[in-house]
């Protein structure tokens, strides 16, 4: 199993948030929620961006598992779409050209909401992070940048024009928030702490192993696992919530993904896995009581 990150995504998310496009090149994004909300969640995770060398044959992979639906983001530009969920818009898809063979460049990007990008910049800098794309305004979207945390786990800061989703809590095939997976736990939950403000709850999910829920506002907003493989670089996974994890397992590979880590009753009474997409790109599922049919 190999998580990794490439210069090569790096510069699909510039060509993306429009750092390297034309100045009279227009970036098209939609809105993080259809309706405003005027709410920021500050510390959750909000929106995705799925980077993929193989669009066309990664969208009926999602069609088929969750039931997702995706539609050009901007008429003419099938290179980019947006990701439904029944009829409300949850994420992007945006082809990227393979650079190196032997480098799986394919990966979601998370968003956390932050109060003030520029500022949340600055304290990244500060605690040893990397700008790698700086703050820049989006239209219809907001205020975003791509950062670098101090181990090498990428994701994104955004500040919504309209405000963040709001909680409505645990939904069927629809973004639970993300996991970010390091070796350095420790350091991850002082970095994380500081940037976003979170509280730390330690949980026991398995035989000598802890799960570290991030907490703002009294909302589990995401959490941290160590790594146990050498291989695999710090990363912020996606977690999509399932109410029968066994059969989402079970139409992978048929679907043309990978079961990267099988359900396993050791880790979290078996109601997880870790599956890698038809182009490799990575996320996880879970499942949940509330979601288990009587």
């Amino acid at each position: 199993m190999k998580i990794k990150f490439h210069y090569a995504i790096f510069w699909a998310i510039s060509l993306w948030l429009g750092v390297n496009a034309c100045a009279n090149q227009q970036v098209i994004v939609p809105k993080v929620t259809p309706e405003p909300t005027h709410q920021h969640h500050i510390g959750k995770f909000v929106w995705y961006d799925l980077f993929t060398h193989d669009l066309q044959s990664t969208i009926p992979f999602y069609e088929e598992l969750f039931g997702w639906s995706f539609a050009d983001t901007r008429a003419g530009e099938d290179r980019v779409k947006t990701v439904f969920r029944d009829g409300v818009p949850i994420a992007n898809a945006i082809q990227i050209d393979q650079v190196k063979s032997e480098v799986n460049e394919c990966r979601w990007l998370s968003y956390m909401s932050v109060e003030d990008v520029d500022a949340t910049s600055i304290i990244v800098q500060k605690e040893n992070g990397i700008i790698y794309s700086a703050p820049r305004d989006l239209p219809d979207r907001g205020r975003v940048a791509v950062v670098i945390d101090p181990d090498g786990a990428v994701f994104a800061l955004v500040h919504t024009s309209d405000g963040d989703p709001q909680d409505e809590g645990i939904m069927e095939n629809h973004w639970m928030g993300s996991e970010l997976w390091t070796q350095n736990i420790d350091g991850a939950a002082r970095f994380y702490t500081v940037l976003a403000g979170y509280e730390e709850k330690v949980l026991e999910v398995g035989t000598d192993s802890t799960y570290h829920l991030l907490i703002k506002d009294g909302q589990p907003r995401a959490g941290i696992v160590r790594i146990l493989w050498e291989d695999i670089k710090p990363n912020w996974l996606p977690c999509i919530a399932v109410s029968d994890v066994m059969a989402i397992s079970e139409l992978v590979e048929r679907l043309g993904g990978t079961l990267l880590i099988e359900p396993d009753r050791d880790v979290r009474d078996g109601r997880t896995a870790i599956i890698a997409d038809p182009s490799g790109a990575v996320f996880a599922i879970q499942q949940f009581e509330a979601l288990i049919p009587e």
